[in-house]
């Protein structure tokens, strides 16, 4: 992965063979990110997407070997268990321009993946939460909140 700051966001350019989840988190250690908006394109392979089902409570995954082009990734980093989280959702079509979309479970860098990170002023946490099977964001309460 090469990096560059050009304030106020991040710049990173992914290399062929690197994982999307894995490398996003590493680099958010590593250059202190505590929360941050994600969006990216480019193209993958041996990708994984989930979509929820509220009925099981549980992912429904599709596995598309590719490769694919990333039409759109979108997300968020968040402290989870003391290391980045990275929440990141994809749409991504093929080369008969059928369209995939989900929580991105996995993805690997086929050309160039191309991302862009804004850095948040404050670190969040993500928190178990009782009534599902996910870790949702922690956020203070804010004076306006239910006004």
């Amino acid at each position: 992965m090469r990096a560059a700051f050009a304030d106020p966001f991040w710049v990173l350019r992914l290399m062929r063979d690197e994982e999307i989840i894995a490398s996003l988190a590493a680099w958010a250690g590593s250059a202190g990110i505590g929360s941050g908006m994600i969006s990216g394109l480019g193209a993958m392979r041996d990708v994984i997407l989930g979509y929820y089902d509220e009925t099981s409570k549980a992912y429904l995954k599709r596995e598309i070997p590719g490769p694919v082009e990333i039409l759109s990734l979108s997300g968020g980093v968040a402290g989870l268990e003391g290391r980045p989280y990275i929440h990141i959702h994809a749409a991504v079509s093929d080369r008969e321009g059928r369209a995939w979309g989900g929580h991105l479970f996995r993805g690997t860098v086929t050309a160039t993946g191309e991302l862009y990170v804004l850095p948040g002023r404050m670190v969040l946490q993500r928190l178990k939460d009782a009534a599902e099977p996910f870790f949702l964001l922690d956020l203070p309460q804010h004076p306006l909140e239910g006004a």
